[in-house]
């Protein structure tokens, strides 16, 4: 005689892994979203590390203020030795003074500001706090 599955031990089987799915799923996508604030983070950090490198430079050589005049994709490409924003997550306005962030359908802007040569989140208003997801990525 032929050893097998029953029809019913498959079904278990399959109940089993529905189950173990519904749980894993949720968990994995909070992973992702984790895991593009993270890099986010780091391409944040980049940016405002080599702004300041790149006036240490400027005023070693003697060679202006230093702060950019603008952060556009050229100039942080040029300050960051070949670090191009992943355009999936980034978008950079015409002016350079401004970079836009979408991390799961969340959006925050970070401004540019070339006489400190700080990058900062945008407020949602004067008195209050930054909006989420710039908290999570400041964080």
């Amino acid at each position: 005689m032929k050893k097998a599955f029953t029809m019913i031990e498959l079904i278990f089987v399959i109940v089993a892994l529905g189950i173990l799915a519904m749980v894993a799923l949720p968990r994995l996508a909070s992973s992702k979203e984790d895991a593009e604030i993270t890099r986010v983070r780091a391409e944040i950090a980049a940016i405002r590390s080599a702004i300041q490198t790149n006036r240490g430079a400027k005023l070693l050589a003697q060679n202006g203020k230093g702060y950019p005049e603008k952060l556009d994709e050229k100039t942080i490409e040029e300050i960051t030795n070949g670090t191009k924003l992943s355009k999936k997550y980034w978008s950079v306005n015409e002016t350079g003074n401004q970079l836009t962030v979408t991390i799961a359908g969340n959006t925050t802007t970070f401004t540019y500001d070339k006489t400190k040569g700080s990058l900062t989140c945008k407020k949602t208003a004067p008195n209050q706090s930054s909006d989420p997801l710039c908290r999570k990525i400041e964080d």
